[in-house]
């Protein structure tokens, strides 16, 4: 048996997560595909509440603040957006739409999602402030922003690759060239 490190932990739980769901996530699941002894997971975690919160850490920091500095390279509001929204058009659902539904089912994830949801928003709000200087309209930007990529991931098969990038195009050619115009 190999030795895993926490970060190796949280790969293969998110891995889980996307093929079979919140309820399938075990520990015995997650050492047998380790194959590594449920001591190890007590050794990283503790108990499954640290190991749950340990992952949804990790989940808002890889889905959501590292694409944020990703993002933060480009010169203009316009640059980053467009990054973000190419990042995005490019990353798998399956664990988004894993912890959504893990949501409805426990307090715990749906506090870290509505965080999550919270800070993604926020940041497409600050994008089109840049851009419109008008702080109502953009967030009512961020949102529509928003849920179209959340629906995207929603409907099956989910709308991803180029066919989310140029339903992205066509919006943000509404949403970012036509300035304060609704």
């Amino acid at each position: 048996m190999a030795r895993k490190s926490k970060r190796d932990w949280l790969e293969e739980a998110l891995a889980i997560l996307a093929e079979v769901g919140a309820q399938e996530l075990t520990i015995d699941r997650l050492t047998e595909r380790l194959d590594v002894t449920k001591g190890s997971f007590y050794h990283h975690f503790g108990n499954y509440t640290r190991f749950k919160e340990a992952l949804l850490d990790f989940f808002e920091s890889e889905g959501t603040l590292q694409i944020i500095r990703l993002t933060e390279h480009e010169a203009t509001p316009q640059e980053k957006l467009q990054r973000l929204l190419d990042i995005t058009a490019t990353f798998p659902p399956e664990v988004e739409v894993a912890v959504r539904a893990w949501a409805l089912q426990d307090e715990t994830v749906r506090m870290y999602q509505q965080r999550i949801d919270s800070r993604r928003i926020d940041y497409l709000r600050e994008l089109f402030f840049s851009i419109t200087g008008d702080e109502a309209l953009a967030f009512q930007r961020a949102q529509l922003l928003y849920v179209i990529y959340i629906g995207s991931q929603q409907v099956i098969p989910p709308i991803q690759g180029e066919d989310l990038i140029r339903h992205y195009a066509e919006l943000t050619s509404v949403l970012v060239h036509k300035g304060k115009q609704p």
